[in-house]
């Protein structure tokens, strides 16, 4: 790879993916869930020819079944019986130390990290609250993120590449004593996307302008 293009040691790199999720292994958060949308925009720095580092914000929610009931009545819609009204949002921030390999316009990656997700919880768009506490069910979690991916560098545009990829989080959304009712276990969030990256010269050379000689004009 030329030094010129492409993902090479000292170069950045941006991009944004869209995709579908689905949250699992997290009882009320993943009983009766519903794929959704999942939103990534993601910055990259190229360490060296084997390692890089990602930070990665995005999106994603869930909505679910109208057959499954809710942990608790809902102290605002008491005659809700079922989840079909409720929706599970998270805004994650994380970072990733990243291996890449590869060959041609094919690169490959497998990264990890930590990463702090904004979860929350609404029912007919307004925030749910535990009825002992009455604490709104809001609030930043720490948690970790693990990815695995391929890119294709166009050949056009040898900057530009096209990516597929996969990601976990698991949120450690567990607060025993703000919200011992319920909703209130870590969450499983596995999802596939599909976008773009540009790639970039961070230090770009500077412009010399020749000076005239002292006497001349």
């Amino acid at each position: 790879m030329s030094t010129g293009s492409k993902s090479v040691p000292g170069r950045g790199g941006v991009g944004g993916l869209i995709g579908g999720s689905l949250f699992h292994a997290s009882k009320e958060y993943s009983k009766g869930a519903l794929p959704r949308f999942d939103f990534s925009g993601q910055y990259r720095y190229v360490i060296t020819r084997h390692w890089r580092f990602q930070v990665s914000p995005g999106f994603t929610w869930a909505a679910y079944s109208k057959k499954e009931p809710p942990p608790f009545p809902d102290p605002r819609f008491p005659n809700d019986l079922t989840k079909e009204n409720y929706l599970a949002l998270i805004v994650p921030v994380s970072a990733q130390l990243q291996m890449v390999w590869g060959k041609s316009q094919w690169l490959y990656h497998l990264g990890a990290g930590p990463g702090i997700y904004r979860v929350w919880v609404e029912n007919h768009r307004k925030v749910l609250y535990d009825p002992v506490t009455l604490r709104l069910h809001r609030g930043p979690y720490w948690g970790t993120t693990a990815e695995l991916g391929v890119e294709r560098f166009l050949k056009t545009l040898p900057n530009t590449s096209i990516e597929v990829s996969m990601a976990h989080h698991y949120v450690l959304a567990t607060r025993d004593e703000q919200f011992p009712t319920g909703w209130n276990s870590p969450i499983g969030v596995i999802a596939l996307r599909a976008g773009t990256n540009y790639y970039f010269d961070l230090n770009r050379p500077k412009k010399t302008t020749d000076l005239p000689l002292p006497g001349l004009k």
